[in-house]
C-alpha cells in the first residue's frame, strides 16, 4: 500500500504541474521527429519519438506529451519502495525510500519533461531490481534474466546510456562471489534476446555510419556556460571529476546524500544485505566511468532510487530520534526546493521567491529566471512569430522560394510547432537528424536563417547575408541571448550542394 500510494501522488503531482509553463526545446524536436518516424535519429534512439506521437490525437499537449514520463515517474518511486520492502525495510524504511525518490530534484525535472532521460530512473532501477532477483532467487533465474534482457532492451531504445547500470552490475557481479550466476547458459541468452531486440536501432546506426558516436564528439566540444557564469563542465579529467562529484549532491537534494552514501555502504556492512554488493561496486564504477568521461552531472542519476531503497533499510537500523530528524528535515527542505525542480509557481512567483531566498537580484542587479530547464520553455512562440514578420514581408514571389533555415533543431522544432499559425512553411536545419530530413525542395536562393551558430558558416555560401530582425525573450536569459534572424540571398551554389558543409552533429 505504500509503494502505491507513493505512486499515485508522483503521477498526481506531475500531472497537476506538467501543463504550467510551456515546451522545452527537445520536445519541440521531438515531436518533428514522430512525424519522421525511424528505428533510430543521428541523436538518439525512437522511444522519445514515440512518445511524442503518443499526444497526437491531443494535438501535442503538453499533459498528453509528458504522459509516459509522468507514468514513468510514478513507476520509479512504486519499484523503489517495492525494492525497499523486499529487502527487509519495513514502515519507516518505506517512507523514508519513498520520500527521497519522489523529492529527488533531478527526477521531478525528469518526470515533467519529455527527455531522452525521462525514463532512465525507471529502466536503471528496474535493471537493479531484476539483478537483485536474479543473486536472491536462483531457481527463477530464467524468469529473471529474460526480464534483464527486456528491460535493458527498452532502456537501448530510451538513451543508450543504459549500457552505464548494465556495465556496472555485470562488474559488481565479476568481483563478487555472486558471479556464480554468471556460469550458467542465461546470461547469454539474456545477451542474446537483448542484442536482437535493439538490432533495428543498431542497424539503423550502422547503415547510418554510427551518428550517435559524432554526437558525442560535438557534445563534448560544445558545452557553454549559462549567462550567469556557471559552467557544469571544466577542462582537466581531475577538475571535473570534483565539479562532477559536487552536481550529485544537487540533483540529489543534499539533504538526501546521507541516504544513498548509507545505501551504498549497507551491503558492505549488513550481513543480510552482503549478496548486494555488487550493487555498491556497480555505483562506484558507473561514477568513476561517467566522471572519466566528462559526463553531466544528471548521467547517473538513474542509480539513486536503487540507493534510496538499500539506505531505507540501514538509516531504519538508527536510533528513533536521528532518523525521524532526518526525515522531517528532507520533506522540508524538498518543499523549499520544490518551485525549482517543479512548475508549481507562476513564472513571476518563481522569479519573486528565487529573489526572496537571494539567488537571483542581488545587489540591485535585475531578478531573472535562473532555472535553465525552465527558462528554454519560454519565447518559442514568440520566435516564430518574429521569423513570420521577416518572412511575410518579403515579395510573393521571392517568399515562396524562400526556406527557413534554422541553425539548431530546437529553433527548426519550434518554428515547425508554432510557425504554421503564422503562416510558415516547414522550417529546414542542418543540425541531428533535421539535416537527414534535407532542404524540403528548397533551391536556397533566399533564406531567412535563424540562430548564430552557423552564421560564419553561411556567410561562405552567400554573398549577401544581412541581419534583419532580433528574437528576444527575457526568460530565456539565463541560457542563451537573443536570437538574430538574416536574410540571405545570391548563393555561390544551389542549396542542395551548401547542404553537406552546414552539417553539425551535437547537442
Amino acid at each position: 500500500m505504500i509503494a502505491l500510494a507513493f505512486g499515485v501522488i508522483a503521477a498526481l503531482l506531475h500531472g497537476a504541474t506538467a501543463w504550467r509553463y510551456g515546451y522545452f526545446r527537445d520536445e519541440l524536436y521531438f515531436v518533428a521527429c514522430s512525424k519522421h518516424l525511424a528505428w533510430g535519429y543521428v541523436d538518439q534512439p525512437p522511444m522519445v519519438a514515440l512518445a511524442a506521437l503518443v499526444a497526437a490525437p491531443a494535438g501535442y499537449e503538453l499533459v498528453a506529451l509528458r504522459a509516459l514520463p509522468i507514468l514513468a515517474a510514478a513507476l520509479t518511486v512504486y519499484v523503489t519502495v517495492a525494492l525497499c520492502r523486499e529487502l527487509g525495510g519495513n514502515r519507516f524504511a518505506q517512507l523514508l525510500a519513498g520520500t527521497a525518490t519522489l523529492a529527488m530534484p533531478a527526477y521531478l525535472v525528469l518526470g515533467n519533461t519529455l527527455t531522452t532521460s525521462s525514463f532512465e530512473p525507471l529502466t536503471w532501477t528496474l535493471a537493479f531490481y531484476c539483478a537483485i532477483r536474479i543473486v536472491r532467487a536462483p531457481r527463477r533465474q530464467p524468469r529473471w534474466w529474460a526480464a534483464l534482457a527486456t528491460v535493458a532492451a527498452f532502456g537501448m531504445y530510451a538513451k543508450y546510456s543504459m549500457l552505464l547500470p548494465l556495465a556496472g552490475i555485470g562488474a559488481g557481479l565479476l568481483a563478487t562471489p555472486e558471479r556464480r550466476v554468471l556460469r550458467s547458459v542465461y546470461p547469454l541468452c539474456a545477451a542474446v534476446l537483448a542484442l536482437g531486440l535493439v538490432a533495428p536501432n543498431l542497424t539503423w546506426q550502422a547503415v547510418h555510419g554510427w551518428p550517435f558516436l559524432e554526437v558525442l564528439r560535438g557534445d563534448s566540444a560544445h558545452r557553454p556556460a549559462l549567462q550567469n557564469g556557471v559552467t557544469l563542465e571544466v577542462s582537466g579529467t581531475v577538475a571535473n571529476a570534483i565539479r562532477f562529484a559536487f552536481e550529485q549532491l544537487l540533483y540529489t537534494n543534499p539533504v538526501a546524500v546521507p541516504i544513498w552514501v548509507a545505501g551504498a555502504f549497507a551491503p558492505l556492512r549488513l550481513r543480510e544485505l552482503r549478496d548486494l554488493r555488487f550493487v555498491s561496486i556497480a555505483y562506484v564504477v558507473m561514477f568513476l566511468t561517467a566522471a572519466a568521461f566528462a559526463a553531466k552531472g544528471y548521467y547517473i542519476a538513474g542509480a539513486y532510487a536503487t540507493l534510496f531503497a538499500l539506505g531505507g533499510v540501514a538509516i531504519e537500523r538508527a536510533a528513533i530520534a536521528l532518523r525521524t530528524a532526518l526525515c522531517a528535515l528532507l520533506a522540508i527542505v524538498a518543499l523549499v526546493a520544490l518551485p525549482f525542480s517543479l512548475p508549481v509557481l507562476p513564472v513571476g512567483g518563481l522569479v519573486g521567491y528565487s529573489r526572496l531566498l537571494g539567488i537571483t537580484g542581488r545587489s540591485g542587479a535585475r531578478a531573472e529566471l535562473v532555472q535553465p530547464i525552465f527558462a528554454e520553455e519560454f519565447g518559442w512562440n514568440r520566435l516564430a512569430r518574429d521569423v513570420a514578420s521577416v518572412y511575410l514581408a518579403l515579395p510573393p514571389r521571392i517568399r515562396s522560394r524562400t526556406a527557413i533555415y534554422a541553425d539548431t533543431y530546437a529553433d527548426a522544432g519550434a518554428l515547425d510547432f508554432f510557425g504554421p499559425r503564422y503562416g510558415l512553411p516547414g522550417a529546414i536545419s542542418s543540425q541531428n537528424s533535421y539535416f537527414l530530413w534535407g532542404t524540403r525542395g528548397y533551391d536556397g536562393t533566399t533564406l531567412v536563417a535563424i540562430g548564430a551558430t552557423r552564421i560564419d558558416r553561411l556567410r561562405r555560401f552567400y554573398r549577401s547575408v544581412v541581419l534583419v530582425r532580433t528574437s528576444t525573450e527575457p526568460l530565456k536569459w539565463i541560457v542563451e541571448g537573443p536570437a538574430p534572424i538574416y536574410l540571405c540571398r545570391d548563393p555561390i551554389a544551389p542549396l542542395p550542394v551548401i547542404w553537406p558543409a552546414l552539417r553539425w552533429y551535437g547537442a
